[in-house]
């Protein structure tokens, strides 16, 4: 803009100066990003950034952990437990020292594992006398499904308590040497979502 002063005496007499392109007005910023994923687990935790902030010159960055960055496109590496909420912001500034701020939060799941063993021995020692699915984190103990299958298809036992395992037996009754068929189905801890599996154990005595 041009800015332009004009004075008069009190006889009429005037005299202007004028600035030609004396105020410029640049843009403000705009910050704005987005993440290689919207959620971490508790097994993955390294989230890479992408800048797309515009009309500026400087960027900080705060991960909600402590860590920081002025990187254009960082890429962190957060530390935190389940259930845990880091809250990430990038504060971008132009060379004038205007800026504007962006914040994601970004929440951490449990990782879905578990471990399923392919044999047992039931027959009465101290060690693999029941086969059982051991789950460490990311379902839900109140959504559980366990059932075991002869080899006619039939029902021989079935739990709904992941900390009980099957003792080879049916009807009070222990059951011969051979490959039987599980079906597990359970509940994320996360989300709603419903995950059923099914595999082959050997009893062997």
């Amino acid at each position: 803009y041009d800015v332009s002063l004009t004075v008069s005496s009190s006889n009429g007499c005037l005299s202007s100066y004028v600035l030609p392109n004396y105020i410029f007005v640049k843009q403000t910023p705009d910050a704005s990003f987005t993440s290689s994923k919207y959620t971490l687990t508790s097994l993955n935790q390294v989230l890479s950034f992408q800048n797309y902030s515009s009309n500026a010159d400087l960027y900080n960055w705060s991960f909600g952990d402590g860590g920081t960055s002025q990187e254009i496109d960082p890429t962190h590496t957060f530390n935190g437990l389940p259930n845990t909420i880091f809250e990430t912001c990038l504060i971008a500034t132009s060379n004038s020292g205007c800026s504007d701020t962006a914040c994601i939060f970004f929440p951490i799941y449990e990782d879905l594992i578990y471990y399923i063993p392919n044999t047992f021995t039931p027959d009465g020692d101290e060690s693999n006398n029941t086969f059982q699915a051991v789950f460490t984190e990311g379902f839900d103990p109140q959504n559980f499904k366990l059932l075991i299958f002869n080899r006619w298809g039939e029902i021989i036992w079935e739990s709904n308590d992941s900390s009980i395992g099957w003792d080879g037996t049916f009807n009070g009754e222990i059951v011969k040497e051979g490959t039987y068929v599980w079906n597990i189905e359970f509940k994320s801890s996360v989300n709603d979502k419903r995950t059923q599996i099914s595999g082959h154990v050997n009893l062997i005595r």
